[in-house]
Formats: C-alpha cells, sequence, structure tokens
C-alpha cells in the first residue's frame, strides 16, 4: 500500500466552527483510532483529490501541529448539490492489531470468453478484508484471462493467504463472461471448458505499520 503526505492545520470543533472551515476553502477532517485521542485538523480541498478520486488504497501519513499520524481514510461527506468534499474521517494505523476495510479488486487479462464473443461484467469491484496495516494491499488483482462463456469468478475462489482474512460473503461473483442475448457462439470447446481456478493477488504490502 503506497503512502501520501497530508499536511493539515489543527482546527476548532462543533458546527459553527466547521462551516466557518469550509468558508475558508478548507475540508474538516477527524483522525480517531483504539488507542489514539481524536485529532481536528483541516486541509486544502485538492489536498484530498489524489485520496478520493482513485481506486487505490493508500496509507496517509498526517502532519498536523507538529505531530505525525499514520492513518487510512474511511470515509468522505459531500455536498449534495455541489458534490465537493465537506468532511472527512480517517483512522489511525496501530502497529500490530489487525484493520477492517474495504479494497478495490482490479481484473487483469481479456477472458478467452471475451475473445469468444462474450461480454466481461464485474458484478463486484471491492472487497472487505481484515488484515494487519503492513499488509493491507492498495488493490487485488485478479487474473481473468482463463475465464471462458458462461463462467464466473467467485470470490471463494481467491487465493490471498493467511495474512488476508476476506470478510465478503464467499459466494459473491467478481466477474462473469456472458454471451449477448441473440449470439450464437456454437460448440467452441474453448467456451465450455471447465470453469477454471483462477489467480487473485495482492501487491505486496509495506513492511511499516
Amino acid at each position: 500500500m503506497q503512502s501520501i503526505q497530508l499536511d493539515a492545520q489543527p482546527r476548532e470543533t462543533g458546527k459553527a466552527a466547521a462551516k466557518a472551515t469550509r468558508r475558508e476553502g478548507l475540508v474538516p477532517c477527524v483522525l480517531y483510532g483504539v488507542h489514539t485521542e481524536p485529532v481536528h485538523f483541516a486541509v486544502e480541498t485538492l489536498a484530498l483529490r489524489p485520496l478520493i478520486f482513485t481506486t487505490e488504497t493508500y496509507r496517509v501519513a498526517v502532519a498536523v501541529d507538529g505531530a505525525e499520524h499514520e492513518a487510512i481514510l474511511k470515509q468522505v461527506d459531500f455536498h449534495p448539490i455541489t458534490e465537493t468534499p465537506i468532511h472527512a474521517d480517517f483512522q489511525a494505523l496501530t502497529v500490530g492489531e489487525t484493520l477492517t476495510m474495504t479494497v478495490p479488486v482490479h481484473l487483469e487479462g481479456t477472458p478467452r470468453g471475451v475473445k469468444a464473443g462474450g461480454t466481461l461484467s464485474q458484478p463486484l469491484s471491492e472487497l472487505q478484508i481484515r488484515a494487519l496495516p503492513k499488509d493491507i494491499p492498495g488493490h487485488i488483482s485478479v487474473d481473468v484471462s482463463a475465464l471462458g462463456v458462461n463462467e464466473s469468478l467467485q470470490v471463494e475462489q481467491l487465493g490471498l493467504g493467511d495474512a488476508i482474512e476476506v470478510l465478503t460473503d464467499a459466494h459473491r461473483t467478481i466477474a462473469t463472461v456472458t454471451v449477448p442475448k441473440g449470439t450464437d457462439l456454437g460448440d467452441d470447446e474453448e467456451t465450455t471448458a471447465e470453469a477454471p481456478v483462477l489467480d487473485a493477488e495482492a501487491p505486496e504490502a509495506e513492511e511499516e505499520a
């Protein structure tokens, strides 16, 4: 999991203070954790863009009031009309303690079923996992090149190793190759073969917590 530095400034708490912070063009934020007292701070709206508009999960180094905190972005609230961020929650990372979070799933390769005329869809684009901070991946990569027509990949088919516990329902479908309506692909052996066991991998996590 890659890291992003976030320079912040301390802020006052309360609704009035939050509104004043937004008028200054800043986003009110709070960092919390099991062993961490809540840290209230504000950041420039643009500083949050790399964390919001991405398909990766990042470790965030929050520097505020002379201290640095290792965290991840947990939630962002947006203005209902302008869709600009109006509040963000960060969760502190603690060495040696597991963390439950959601990570994106990236499909890799072109399924053989697509080459035969099928259509690939991805009903599930993220997984909920539990792992130590050092083992949390930025994303989960799944090679779907062996997937044939009318074949699907379920969560239970992923092999992520002992370091990552998958909490998402094992029977959920991650990817599937189907035949477009009105299309006859014939009796191609490659499209009717037994469903393969597909490999999934998480990018190597950093050694630090």
